[in-house]
C-alpha cells in the first residue's frame, strides 16, 4: 500500500468534492444509494485474512502479522530503556534457514531497532514504515516522523556520507532500496560494514527502516549475512494474491468512505484476478488505481452525495480494460481512436496514428494465420514539450495491445540519464531493467537526442530492440532539430525505427479551449472575462523558455483553482459561486508580482 497522497489527484476535483460534500446544503437533492449505507451488510469474502489498523493507518498484513512486529519493537524499546538490564553480547540475532533474522533468547538489544522490510514494490513499505515510526515514538524513541532516503540519493557517494545519513539525529530514517545502495556502491563491503556499525552503535538513537526486494534479499543474505543480522526482518504481503487484493480493496474503500456494493464485488474479484499490472502499476498501486477510477466513474454518473459512495457493476465496467488494454476484446480499438480525436489540433499526427492502427490490424490478422510481421513498430516523435507526445504514445500502446501485438500497452517513460551507468556493466543493468519494466508496452525515451553522449546506451538499446523488439515498442521523443542531428549521427539506430511523427504546438484559442476542457471535467465554468484574459496570458507566456503548451495550461488551471479556493475560504458562498472561475482567480503575472513586492517594500 505504498501510496503518495498527491499522486493521481487533480486539484480541481479535490476542491470541488471537499467543498460540495462537506460544507453546503445545496446537495440535498443529489442521488443517494438505493439502500441506506447502515443497512448494507459487511462483505462476506474477507475470510480469515488479516488487516491491521493503528494510529489511524490501515494495513494488510498478509501471511506475516505486522501487529506482532510492532508489539515486539515496542517491547524491545522498553527492554532497551530498562536501566536494570545490563548490556550483553553484540550478537543478538540469528538468521534461520528461511532467511528470517530473529532475536536470540536472553540477548541484550544492541541499540534502537532497525527493521528491514522485504517485499516487491508497492506492497505497503511506506505505510508500515509510518506505523513503525509511530510505535517507536509511543515507546519514547523519536517523534513519529519519517525522513526518506533512496539508493539514488547516495549513488557514487563516499562511505562517510552514507554513515552521516544513518547517524543523523531526528526523525526515523526510511532508506528505500538499501540493497541497491549496497550492490551498486564502489565498495559494497565498506558500505555494508558502515550500515552494520551504525545499527550496532548504542549511541545511535535514530531508528532505521530499510527496504529491499525479495530476490535482492537473498543475495544480501549470502554476501553480507552480518548486515542482515543487524535488522529485524519483516516480509511484506503478497499483493499479487487475489485474497489480499480484495482485502486491500475493502481497506482503501473504507478510507475513502466508499462501499463496494454486493453486486459489484464479483465484478471486482474477476477484474483483480485477471489484472497483471502494467509496468510500475502493480500491487497496491494497481488496486488503488482500479478503485479510484471506479469512484470517478460513479461521481460522473451519479454526482456527489452526502452519504457514502456505493459502487455498482456499472461503475466497474471497463475499468480493468482501461488500465490494461490487453484485456479488451481482440480488435477493440475504437475507444483509443475516439480519445485521439479529442486531442486539440495534431491533424497530421492523428492521420498517421490511424494509418499505424490499420497496419497493426493487418499485422494482427496475419499473425493469426502464422505469418510473422516484418515492419518496425518503433517510432520517433519530434516536437516541442507539452504537445501530446506522451499521450499519443499511450494511445499507440493501447491500440497495439488491443490488437494482441503487445501484452499490456502501458508506457514507461525515462530520460537518457536513467539509462546511463558508471561503467559498461552498470549501463547494461540499467537498460535491461528499464526494458524489463516496459516489457509488453512502450518505452518512451524523452529528450532522446541526449543519447549521443552515451554510445554504450545506444548499443545496448539496439541489442534489446533486435532481440526483444516484438515484445515492446520504443518511442524516442525530442525537439525536431536536435533529434534530426542525433539520428543523422546514428544511422544504425535510425534503421530500427519506422515512422517519424511531427507534433506541432497549439494556437492561443486552442489553449483556451484546453483550459475550458480541464474546467468542465472538474465541474467548473469560466467567466467571459477570464476567457479574454486567458488569450492575452497565453500570448505572453509563449515568450517564457519553460512554456510547454498542455503542461503549461494544466499548471495554470491548477493554480487558478487553488487561488479561487483561497479567495472563497470563509466566505458565504453558494453552488454557483463555487463552480465559477473568474479573471480574479488567475495567478499573478510576473509583472504583477514585481509590483506587489514593490508596494510591500514601500
Amino acid at each position: 500500500m505504498e501510496m503518495d497522497e498527491d499522486e493521481g489527484e487533480h486539484p480541481g476535483t479535490r476542491v470541488m468534492s471537499e467543498t460540495m460534500v462537506g460544507n453546503f446544503d445545496f446537495l440535498d437533492d443529489t442521488p443517494s444509494p438505493e439502500r441506506p449505507v447502515h443497512e448494507i451488510p459487511p462483505p462476506q469474502d474477507r475470510g480469515d485474512r488479516r488487516t491491521l489498523e493503528r494510529f489511524g493507518i490501515g494495513f494488510v498484513s498478509g501471511q506475516h502479522d505486522a501487529g506482532e512486529l510492532l508489539d515486539e519493537l515496542r517491547a524491545q524499546i522498553e527492554e532497551w530503556n530498562d536501566p536494570a538490564d545490563e548490556p550483553g553480547g553484540n550478537e543478538d540475532t540469528r538468521v534461520d534457514g528461511a532467511g528470517e533474522a530473529t532475536r536470540v533468547d536472553g540477548a541484550r538489544p544492541s541499540g534502537v531497532p532497525g527493521v528491514l522490510l522485504v517485499g516487491h514494490p508497492h506492497t505497503g513499505q511506506r505505510r508500515l514504515a509510518r506505523m513503525i515510526a509511530l510505535t517507536l515514538a509511543d515507546a519514547g524513541i523519536g517523534d513519529g516522523a519519517l525522513r526518506a532516503h533512496d539508493a539514488e540519493d547516495v549513488r557514487d557517494a563516499p562511505v562517510d556520507r552514507i554513515t552521516g545519513i544513518l547517524r543523523q539525529t531526528g526523525p526515523a530514517i526510511l532508506f528505500e532500496r538499501l540493497d541497491v545502495a549496497i550492490t551498486s556502491a564502489q565498495d559494497p563491503v565498506a558500505v555494508a560494514a558502515a550500515v552494520r556499525r551504525a545499527r550496532r552503535d548504542r549511541a545511535n538513537v535514530t531508528p532505521l527502516i530499510a527496504t529491499c526486494e525479495p530476490r535482492a534479499y537473498k543475495r544480501l543474505l549470502q554476501d553480507h549475512p552480518k548486515l542482515v543480522q543487524a535488522f529485524r526482518v519483516h516480509r511484506m504481503p503478497d499483493l499479487a494474491d487475489l485474497d489480499n487484493r480484495m482485502t486491500l480493496l475493502h481497506l482503501l474503500a473504507d478510507e475513502r468512505r466508499v462501499t463496494v456494493g454486493g453486486a459489484a464485488l464479483e465484478t471486482a474479484r474477476d477484474d483483480l484476478e485477471r489484472l497483471r499490472g502494467p509496468g510500475d502499476l502493480v500491487n497496491a498501486r494497481l488496486v488503488e488505481t482500479y478503485l479510484d477510477q471506479a469512484c470517478q466513474r460513479s461521481l460522473e454518473r451519479a454526482g456527489a452525495s452526502r452519504d457514502r459512495l456505493v459502487l455498482t457493476p456499472d461503475d466497474l465496467a471497463g475499468v480493468a480494460e482501461g488500465i490494461e488494454p490487453a484485456l479488451r476484446p481482440p480488435g477493440d480499438i475504437g475507444g483509443y481512436l475516439r480519445q485521439l480525436d479529442q486531442l486539440m489540433g495534431l491533424d497530421e499526427v492523428k492521420a498517421a496514428v490511424r494509418e499505424l492502427a490499420d497496419e497493426a490490424a493487418l499485422e494482427a490478422d496475419r499473425a493469426r494465420y502464422g505469418v510473422a510481421g516484418d515492419g518496425a513498430r518503433h517510432l520517433v516523435f519530434v516536437g516541442p514539450p507539452g504537445t501530446g507526445k506522451t499521450t499519443v504514445a499511450g494511445l499507440v500502446g493501447g491500440i497495439y495491445a488491443a490488437l494482441g501485438l503487445l501484452e499490456s500497452g502501458h508506457v514507461v517513460a525515462c530520460r537518457p540519464v536513467h539509462l546511463a551507468g558508471r561503467d559498461r556493466i552498470d549501463t547494461e543493468s540499467r537498460v535491461a531493467s528499464m526494458v524489463e519494466q516496459a516489457h509488453g508496452g512502450v518505452l518512451l525515451i524523452q529528450e532522446a537526442y541526449r543519447l549521443d553522449r552515451t554510445p554504450a546506451v545506444v548499443d545496448e538499446l539496439r541489442r534489446h530492440m533486435n532481440g526483444r523488439g516484438a515484445r515492446f515498442v520504443v518511442v524516442c521523443s525530442s525537439p525536431a532539430a536536435e533529434m534530426e542531428g542525433f539520428l543523422a549521427g546514428n544511422p544504425a539506430l535510425r534503421g530500427e525505427f519506422g515512422r517519424v511523427l511531427e507534433f506541432t504546438g497549439m494556437g492561443d484559442r486552442d489553449l483556451v479551449r484546453l483550459f475550458q476542457n480541464y474546467a468542465e471535467r472538474d465541474l467548473y465554468m469560466l467567466d467571459e472575462e477570464l476567457r479574454v484574459e486567458l488569450l492575452s496570458r497565453f500570448e505572453r507566456l509563449r515568450g517564457d523558455p519553460a512554456f510547454a503548451y498542455a503542461r503549461t495550461v494544466r499548471l495554470l488551471f491548477e493554480q487558478t483553482v487553488a487561488r479561487q479556493a483561497a479567495r472563497l475560504a470563509g466566505a458565504d458562498v453558494n453552488a454557483a459561486t463555487v463552480a465559477r472561475l473568474t479573471d480574479r482567480d488567475l495567478p499573478e503575472s510576473p509583472l504583477e508580482q514585481m509590483l506587489g513586492d514593490f508596494h510591500q517594500g514601500t
